[in-house]
């Protein structure tokens, strides 16, 4: 018996393992037929998913099929023939799919924003999506040397999508996006950002954080939101340039990841300014500077490009990602082409 049977054989012995007898429904079950909750629910699962075998005791035998290996007995007694044989592979799916249908029941799976199951009112999925949950989730991959919290890292992504369409210094931008979270500090504000920009390694700052940002010192806590500022600010700009044709960014959100691909090409008969995207759900995609305009959506999830002819170097492009359905609020990211 080679290893491909006796792996396929561990799996039907895994597969025809009868559930947990404490196997219940929890909160948020997918059943909405008032059926109680206990085995109940996993006998009526059971008895929903019709058999390919249950009948066989009433029907022909099957002849042509070429049974090369024997499999361990279902729990009725059948003797589960291994080979090129349609049946055989109707009963892996059905069981397959029963035993993940009782896993999943044991266990819910959960939405990106949430913590623990939550009983949802029937008023749609698109209401009870959080008003900043769709696009945070990036927020929580950002390279800080502290865990800083989502209502500081939430104000700051609003207010670094206005900033990053501006032309303002780095520095200037980066106080600009932090200032509101510390008022009447702006003198503090610009010493520490003047010291952020020139780093650790030519004595710019040297700071030895705390383990959580609540317990920081309020100049720790500005230097914090401010690399967090430089962080977003990265993560919603795409520089291309002669020397950098494309570049690629990943923001992930409540729907899924958002895929953006921009390619530029300087040169040749047609200059040109792309950006492709792959689209977790339905959306649309904007690329605008001035007069020039490229839009393009779709209704579902997948692959989407727009793309502008003869664009400027050194001027900023506005990318507009928005999602179907789900919030009016769309992402703001800016595309800059360079020499």
């Amino acid at each position: 018996m080679n290893r491909d049977s006796e792996a396929l054989q561990s799996l039907f012995a895994w597969l025809l393992q009868d559930p947990p007898i404490n196997a219940s429904p929890q909160a948020g079950d997918f059943s909405s037929s008032g059926t109680s909750a206990g085995d109940d629910g996993v006998e009526d699962l059971e008895l929903a998913d019709i058999d390919p075998l249950d009948s066989e005791e009433e029907n022909p035998p099957i002849s042509n099929h070429r049974a090369s290996q024997v499999l361990p007995p279902d729990r009725g007694g059948q003797q589960l023939k291994l080979g090129d044989i349609p049946a055989v592979q109707d009963r892996f799916h059905a069981l397959l799919k029963r035993r993940m249908q009782i896993e999943i029941q044991e266990k819910l799976p959960l939405f990106p924003w949430e913590t623990e199951v939550s009983e949802y009112p029937d008023c749609g999925f698109e209401a009870q999506v959080p008003e900043q949950s769709l696009w945070t989730a990036q927020l929580q991959t950002l390279k800080l040397p502290v865990r800083v919290p989502e209502t500081v890292l939430a104000p700051l992504l609003d207010r670094c999508q206005e900033l990053v369409q501006s032309s303002l210094r780095e520095g200037v931008k980066l106080v600009r996006a932090v200032e509101a979270l510390f008022p009447d500090q702006s003198q503090t504000l610009n010493n520490i950002a003047g010291k952020m920009l020139l780093g650790p390694a030519r004595g710019g700052y040297d700071f030895s954080f705390p383990d959580t940002y609540e317990a920081a010192t309020q100049a720790e806590q500005i230097l914090l939101s401010l690399l967090a500022a430089r962080e977003i600010v990265g993560n919603l700009t795409l520089k291309v340039s002669p020397a950098q044709l494309r570049v690629e960014r990943q923001w992930l959100t409540a729907a899924g990841v958002l895929s953006l691909d921009g390619e530029y090409q300087p040169e040749g008969q047609f200059p040109r300014l792309r950006i492709q995207s792959q689209l977790p759900c339905g959306g649309s995609l904007q690329l605008r500077c001035g007069q020039a305009l490229a839009t393009a959506q779709r209704p579902d999830g997948g692959c989407l490009s727009v793309e502008i002819f003869d664009p400027q170097p050194g001027q900023t492009y506005s990318l507009e990602v928005r999602f179907q359905n789900l919030e009016n609020k769309p992402l703001m990211l800016a595309v800059c082409p360079t020499l």
